[in-house]
């Protein structure tokens, strides 16, 4: 069989099986204390409390208490999207891509809110 017969069969082979040839796939991972956009606009500056942050927020990762009596709570995750695509025989490629996030909420001396803001 000649070089040309041979491809040509090749390709009469794989053609009909086009779904076959192009493939991807993706996938999203978070880890840590991931706050929900919904969760954090629950809370009201010069309204909520620790406790009502606590309830919508879950226990944060990191508390800081500030010399004039004021504490900030701070909640980090990171998001990983990854993502892989591949061309039979021809192409086959990966990508991944990680944000750090992090969300604070700082109380004045009695507790409540005075500030929210996303990192």
């Amino acid at each position: 069989m000649t070089r040309a017969a041979l491809i040509l069969a090749s390709l009469l082979t794989i053609l009909p099986m086009g779904g076959c040839l192009v493939s991807s796939a993706s996938a999203t991972r978070i880890d840590g204390a991931y706050v929900q956009p919904s969760a954090i606009a629950s809370v009201d500056e010069r309204r909520s409390t620790k406790e009502d942050v606590l309830h919508a927020l879950s226990e944060p990762s990191s508390k800081e208490v500030h010399d004039d009596g004021c504490e900030t709570w701070s909640w980090h995750w990171t998001r990983t999207d990854a993502g892989a695509g591949r061309v039979f025989l021809i192409f086959n490629g990966a990508s991944k891509k990680q944000i750090e996030q992090s969300v604070h909420v700082k109380f004045d001396e009695d507790g409540v809110v005075i500030k929210k803001w996303r990192d």
